[in-house]
């Protein structure tokens, strides 16, 4: 028996459920593409070896978060987005995040220091002896009779990206665009400038040909329409349409939460803080 809940999403796609995040296991004719690594608390690589025992597998990274990354040491090679290319140091934008939050934060609740070990294992993706490889947009994954090709999508992280298969429409979309985008952990980025790359982005697929998109933390598949209309939404968002607000110690400015219903494709939610608002 599994300990991850196992999902059929599309033909010769199934989902590894792992907690409140989902990995994507693709078998084409001659290799298996793995989409994220999870969290770590289970062992995926071992998973994985149970459900492909025969063929190469390519392993590739969404983004660079810890519950996308987190078991990327099992494996020998990883291939990600170029901009999402990580040193292990502060230069990347999710570690300089967590190391100016966290040092805040042990500065203001000193006892908070006992956490540490904690935040280091669930929010920092260990280094290990992987090996990182860069994709461009554009690149093609050939596994043999399933071909995908990789397709930027800025804004969640720097270099998130999707996988998209042309044959059969569909889109893989990681979290660079879901019911509840996390766009706090990237601070540099300006809500306005995300929507016009997701209204940009939609226009591709859409002339392109693609019908339906899956995301890694989604109880179901989206119509690539979601994209234009959560665009939309969240290019109209201010600090004072969110439901909730608080000062988190470290950041630029108060982080926000904004939720709202839709008809068509369920609810929106953004996080965000309030200065990824301002109109430039």
């Amino acid at each position: 028996m599994s300990i991850y809940q196992i999902q059929k999403i599309f033909d010769d796609v199934r989902g590894l459920n792992e907690m409140m995040v989902t990995s994507f296991l693709i078998e084409g004719k001659d290799k298996v593409l793995l989409l994220d690594t999870g969290m770590d608390i289970f062992n995926i690589k071992k998973q994985v070896l149970k459900m492909n025992k025969k063929k190469d597998l390519v392993v590739v990274n969404s983004h660079f978060h810890p519950d996308h990354s987190n078991g990327n040491n099992k494996f020998d090679k990883i291939l990600i987005g170029e901009k999402d290319l990580p040193t292990f140091t502060t230069n990347d934008v999710y570690f300089k995040l967590v190391d100016d939050i966290s040092s805040a934060l042990y500065k203001q609740y000193p006892k908070t220091k006992l956490l540490k070990p904690v935040i280091k294992k669930l929010l920092i993706t260990k280094e290990g002896k992987t090996e990182y490889v860069p994709l461009k947009d554009g690149d093609k994954i050939d596994l043999g009779k399933k071909e995908f090709i990789v397709k930027d999508f800025p804004g969640h992280t720097p270099g998130s990206i999707t996988l998209l298969n042309k044959k059969e429409h569909y889109i893989m979309m990681g979290d660079a665009c879901n019911m509840g985008t996390w766009m706090w952990t990237n601070p540099d980025c300006n809500l306005h400038d995300y929507a016009d790359t997701a209204r940009a982005y939609y226009k591709d697929v859409k002339r392109d040909g693609y019908k339906k998109m899956r995301g890694s933390h989604e109880p179901f598949t989206h119509k690539i329409s979601f994209i234009k209309d959560y665009a939309a939404w969240i290019d109209k968002l201010t600090p004072e349409k969110a439901i909730f607000k608080a000062n988190m110690p470290g950041a630029k400015s108060q982080f926000c939460i904004a939720v709202s219903p839709s008809i068509k494709h369920g609810v929106y939610t953004c996080f965000y803080f309030a200065h990824q608002c301002e109109k430039k």
